[in-house]
């Protein structure tokens, strides 16, 4: 039967906030970057008139913020995160805590 144990939870680590929002806006970066790469791609190709020249200017230019893209996203996510995690510190030791309801499984 399992067993119920209330945690109650009195702080936060604000750099583990940052590291959550961070990695979830590389992530957004990334697909940013991978939409902006083939917008480019095509743009480049359609304006030369050169297929090669079209794809290879279009494809360095992408390339560039397929990678550049996430880290900027993530270093600006991770600040926006950390400042999160500093307010829920503040709310949280001003209301009290936040009860977490948890349970042991005994097999």
């Amino acid at each position: 039967m399992a067993k119920e144990k209330n945690i109650r939870v009195v702080g936060l680590k604000p750099t583990t906030i940052g590291m959550f929002e961070g990695t979830f806006m590389a992530l957004v970066g990334l697909v940013v970057g991978v939409l902006y790469s083939l917008a480019t791609t095509i743009e480049f190709t359609e304006s030369t008139d050169s297929l090669l020249e079209g794809l290879a200017f279009g494809l360095v230019r992408g390339i560039l913020a397929i990678v550049l893209l996430p880290l900027i996203y993530f270093a600006i996510g991770w600040v926006v995160g950390w400042i999160h995690g500093f307010v829920i510190n503040i709310v949280i030791n001003l209301s009290g805590g936040v009860v977490v309801k948890t349970h042991e499984d005994n097999e």
